[in-house]
């Protein structure tokens, strides 16, 4: 069976960058240089934060579809795609939340749409799956213990697909 996410999303690709501190601002603003200059839309995140290949692909699915169907809440793709990611209702928020900072030592690139974007020599590719995410991580992203406790044999990605998915409730 064809996952439609998966194909609606196949040109997503994601990059770990490790940075000294104080660096990840700067790296920032060069993929985003190099990236218009390719007319590539690309997400610059903090790397904690993001719980897998499918929680990227649930966000920029969703963000795709909120462009389709009028109900966007920003005018670009990686912005609209990093709100999804955040689970948050307002992109002050999800800019807060999920964007490098000086003390940001780990950096995922996200590239959003076709094109070549040159990965560079000490970018690392993001493979990770939604594996068994530790509890600190899950109430860093805004998961609360009560929903913690609603996993019982099941995966934590999860709960981070739910909050992806309940921005579209929350945006109304």
């Amino acid at each position: 069976m064809d996952d439609p996410v998966f194909a609606a999303t196949e040109e997503l690709r994601a990059w770990t960058v490790d940075v000294p501190p104080g660096k990840a601002t700067g790296l920032l603003e060069q993929v985003v240089s190099l990236a218009k200059s390719r007319e590539i839309e690309v997400l610059v995140l903090r790397a904690d934060l993001v719980f897998g290949l499918d929680h990227l692909r649930s966000a920029l699915h969703h963000a795709r579809r909120a462009f389709s169907g009028g109900t966007n809440s920003s005018d670009s793709i990686s912005m609209e795609t990093l709100l999804y990611a955040s689970g948050e209702r307002q992109l002050s928020s999800a800019i807060k939340k999920m964007s490098v900072s000086r003390e940001t030592r780990k950096v995922l690139i996200v590239q959003l749409t076709a094109g070549e974007l040159a990965a560079g020599t000490e970018w690392a590719p993001f493979l990770e799956t939604m594996g068994k995410a530790p509890p600190h991580r899950l109430r860093e992203f805004g998961i609360t213990d009560e929903e913690i406790a609603t996993l019982g044999e099941r995966n934590p990605g999860e709960l981070v697909l739910e909050k992806v998915a309940s921005v579209d409730i929350l945006k109304k």
